[in-house]
């Protein structure tokens, strides 16, 4: 995905999408304000940056050895696509944590993150070709949206999200999530399938 406007459209559609990393960091704004969850949002580029970067180079070098590699990577994150999407449609505003968490918490639930692996296989062009300096300028791109997109959520979990609420309900925003990661993950799975038969 090398068009820089369906790079950064298909990037503010993935990052928006609520999942566990959203969540962690709404909850943070909601329990500690937005200057001080917004302490927290390095915390989350460095660990998209990290699971990108890994899974695309880790997955250059397995395919080497093992030729589906990449099909059984991009089944499996079609999997935890649907497990989260299953999360998000029976999502519930009263069963979240009231615990904040700090910038280490935050970074290892967004390297476990499965829209990382969805960026490395999708998304991120050059990466997966082992050209890391090609791609560095759409990692770059991608850590300023990262921060715009965490920057919403922590804002949203501050409290903006109760002017909407007499438009739509909690409840209402997590199924149409949940919609987008169904759409994510069968897109996936259909493409993996296609290039697997060569159909």
């Amino acid at each position: 995905m090398e068009n820089w406007l369906a790079f950064s459209a298909a990037a503010i559609a993935l990052l928006f999408v609520p999942g566990p990393t959203n969540t962690l960091i709404a909850t943070n704004g909601a329990l500690l304000g937005w200057r001080m969850a917004s302490r927290f949002l390095p915390a989350e580029v460095t660990g998209y940056l990290v699971g990108i970067t890994g899974w695309a180079l880790g997955l250059a070098i397995a395919s080497r050895y093992v030729h589906s590699a990449s099909s059984v990577a991009a089944i499996a994150a079609s999997a935890a696509l649907l497990f989260s999407a299953r999360k998000l449609w029976t999502w519930n505003a009263g069963r979240q944590t009231r615990v904040s968490s700090r910038a280490r918490d935050v970074f290892v639930v967004t390297l476990s993150n499965p829209k990382a692996l969805l960026f490395a296989l999708t998304i991120m062009p050059h990466l997966r070709q082992g050209d890391f300096f090609a791609a560095l300028p759409y990692l770059l791109w991608l850590s300023l949206l990262i921060l715009a997109m965490g920057f919403i959520w922590t804002m949203i979990g501050a409290g903006i999200a109760q002017r909407f609420q007499r438009f739509a309900s909690s409840h209402l925003f997590a199924r149409v999530g949940a919609a987008v990661l169904v759409f994510f993950a069968t897109s996936l799975f259909v493409t993996t399938l296609l290039r697997a038969f060569e159909l």
